[in-house]
Order: C-alpha cells, then structure tokens, then sequence
C-alpha cells in the first residue's frame, strides 16, 4: 500500500495536511499560504470604468477613453469593465422601496450594468472587442491572444449570497470596485486602474469641500485607519487589498484628462496610488 494512503479505521484517506482538518480553523487557513502562488495573467491591465463618473457622461467622456484604449491595445493586454452609474442607483431606489433583501439587490446589480457594457462592446466592436460573460472567464488568455479587448461587468458575481452589510442598511458592500479588484487578483494582473471624474482620493470629496486636499499616495490600512467620511473606492478594496499575492496596489485616475489612462497603463504615477501595508 502506498505511504500516501492511510487505513487504519477501516476507510482509505489521501495522507495529507488537510487530511481531517477543518477547513474553517484559523490555522487551517494560515497553513494554506504557499511559498510559490500562479499568477494566470501577469501582464494583465484591468481598467475599471465609472458608470455616474464616466458613462453617464455621454459622448464627451466615453469617446476619449474608448480611443485611448483601443491605441493601447497594440501595448497592453487588457480586461475592461464598467459599473451602472445613475441606472443601477434608480434600480436600488426601486428595489430599496419593494424592501428587497440585500441579495436580491446585489441580483439585480449585474443586469443593469450589462447595459453599460454592451454600449462599450458596440462602440468598440468594430475594434475587435468582444463582451465577456462571467461563464467565459476561463476563455480570456484565448481573447488577449487574438488581440481582443474584453468587456466585463464589474460587480461580483455574489448575488443572492452578497453577505450583509457591516456598516448596517441593505446596500451590498461588495460593489462594482471590489468586482474588478477581484478580477485583477484572481488573475494574477499586473495592474489595476479605477477611471473616475476626479484627479484621484481626496480627505474628503472635493465638490462638496473646498478644504479637501488631494492624497497622491497613502498605504490601504492607513486609510483604513482614518475612515474618511468619503471614499471614491469601495472600502471592501481597501481590506481586499491588505490580503493580496497579486495586486498590491491600485490606482485612481481621472478619465477625463486626455492621456492619463495611457500614462497609468504604462506604469506612471498619475492620479493616487493605494498600496498593501503590512
């Protein structure tokens, strides 16, 4: 019999570390960190686009951003997302006043954004994109070889299982920022950059207070630690962050500046940088 069996109560076991193990016990799951992890994708550029920020904008502020992209295509492999803006907000109003539960909105968030994304997929079809379904995920390494430029939604796929908020209230904390984070990770990405409509994270939201001052850098625990009464980003980032192997930083851009995203794609400190502190 092989060393890797073991019989002695009368059933056959893969002899191994797990081998009995509760896989909710604390140093169960400290013990599964490896010395050596698979990054899928590690030249990977995830780009996540604002819905209110960027596409509820219209013409103006899309059109920019879909030329940027497509004249990075010939340099970067790229995953591009986008979230529901002031539609997915009017879905949530409806679905806050029928008293749905936060899972059924957090069901409700991957629909509206669909739309979003199929307006980018046929803005930019004639440039070889190609909108990526969650099911399809395991076809992206096929795409980024034929020079596609894949299109995705950008919330989690949680929905009737959106754990309850922390802060309280019905709104799901795992949104459409935490969804392309988590996307970047599981990849292995190189990178990942949030286009917003502001230069980047601020004290506190610039158009509301004039004091706010602009933070260029600062470390996601620290952050944390301040619980700013406005954040641009999903705080569940920020803890997401503070766990990574892959992507230890992000960066907040402004989309409406021509050339930003080419210049964050490209590696330079534009906008602000949130990174993992240990």
């Amino acid at each position: 019999m092989s060393k890797e069996f073991v019989v002695g109560d009368g059933r056959t076991h893969l002899d191994n570390e797990l081998m009995g193990a509760s896989l909710i016990r604390k140093d169960t799951i400290a013990n599964s960190h490896g010395e050596v992890e698979l990054a899928m994708l590690p030249d990977l550029k995830v780009v996540a686009i604002g819905g209110r920020s960027i596409m509820d904008r219209g013409r103006a502020a899309v059109f920019p951003l879909v030329e940027e992209l497509v004249a990075a295509r010939a340099d970067h492999e790229m995953l591009v997302g986008a979230s529901g803006g002031a539609r997915l907000r009017h879905v949530f109003h409806i679905a806050l006043d029928l008293g749905l539960p936060t899972g059924a909105l957090a069901q409700l968030a991957g629909p509206s954004e669909e739309q979003n994304v199929a307006m980018l997929q046929q803005l930019m079809g004639r440039h070889r994109s190609v909108m990526l379904k969650r099911d399809d995920f395991a076809d992206l390494p096929m795409y980024l070889a034929g020079g596609r430029i894949p299109l995705t939604i950008s919330v989690p796929p949680y929905h009737y299982w959106e754990p309850p908020p922390e802060g309280g209230g019905r709104l799901p904390d795992h949104g459409s920022d935490t969804g392309m984070y988590l996307s970047a990770e599981a990849m292995g990405a190189a990178r990942c950059i949030f286009v917003k409509d502001v230069d980047g994270l601020y004290t506190d939201d610039p158009a509301t207070n004039a004091d706010a001052t602009f933070i260029p850098r600062i470390g996601a625990q620290t952050l944390l630690d301040r619980d700013l009464p406005s954040l641009i980003i999903d705080r569940v980032v920020l803890q997401s962050l503070q766990n990574a192997r892959f992507v230890k930083e992000v960066q907040i851009i402004n989309g409406l500046v021509a050339g930003n995203l080419t210049r964050a794609l490209n590696g330079e400190h534009v906008g602000t940088i949130i990174h993992q502190e240990r």
